[in-house]
């Protein structure tokens, strides 16, 4: 009798356990690089507790020159609830496209290393000369794209703490109209929207004064430290994927 009644009681607690809430997020790594970058962060992340969308090069290999609003509605269309975006360097730009096209969709955004263009601006227009030369170092600039240099090359510019032993992502040429195009939202709604930032602490490509600038004009008061260079998704998913959950879990 006695055990029969801790069978019930077990089997009543179970039926009133609420059930875990899940958060939505949505993946957009940086110029040169396919969904796939994600790989080593998505394979971290609880799929009890995420649903996970990656948004991949939506908009950026069409024939004709890639248009920021395009890629943000492209974006913007591959997601129904309110999600979490994670936006990695360009992809910021696109989040912030995304604020004006789309901004009952998103529920926060948490930026790595990112570009964070305010209404009206293009996505570089704060990227300063150090930043530019140490690009300008991993590509070569063409009539209309740009065009990364070989793996080893570019990934050991852009991340000096990239192990040896990784598997690096695969590289893609983009159009130069990706840098072209003023950003365009509702300065009060994109107020509203919860932010994080995450810092690349030895980024030579989006240099620490360059993020603390963008966290700075953006009011953005939450944010962390990590210690790689641009491509943490690479160099350190273990501790991106631990920062990733924290602010979405915040948001």
């Amino acid at each position: 009798m006695k055990n029969l009644f801790l069978f019930l009681l077990l089997v009543g607690c179970a039926q009133t356990q609420k059930p875990v809430k899940k958060h939505n997020l949505v993946l957009i790594q940086g110029v040169h690089l396919d969904g796939a970058s994600w790989d080593e962060v998505k394979k971290r992340l609880n799929p009890e507790e995420f649903t996970v969308t990656i948004v991949d090069r939506a908009g950026r290999d069409d024939n004709n020159p890639a248009s920021l609003r395009n890629i943000a509605e492209r974006s913007c269309a591959l997601f129904q609830e309110p999600s979490t975006i994670v936006a990695h360097s360009y992809g910021g730009a696109i989040a912030n496209s995304m604020a004006g096209t789309c901004p009952m969709k998103i529920r926060g955004i948490i930026y790595i290393s990112a570009l964070v263009p305010l209404h009206g601006e293009k996505p570089f227009d704060l990227m300063n000369k150090t930043d530019n030369a140490a690009y300008g170092k991993i590509v070569t600039f063409g009539k209309f794209k740009i065009i990364p240099k070989e793996a080893k090359t570019f990934f050991s510019g852009a991340d000096p703490v990239i192990p040896s032993t990784a598997t690096l992502p695969n590289l893609y040429a983009e159009w130069l109209s990706l840098g072209g195009e003023e950003v365009t939202f509702d300065p009060k709604v994109y107020s509203s929207i919860p932010k994080a930032y995450i810092y690349t602490e030895k980024d030579p490509i989006v240099g620490l004064t360059t993020q603390f600038q963008y966290t700075s004009r953006s009011g953005i008061k939450n944010y962390d430290g990590i210690q790689t260079g641009h491509y943490p998704m690479v160099s350190n998913p273990e501790k991106l994927t631990q920062l990733i959950v924290k602010w979405a879990k915040y948001q």
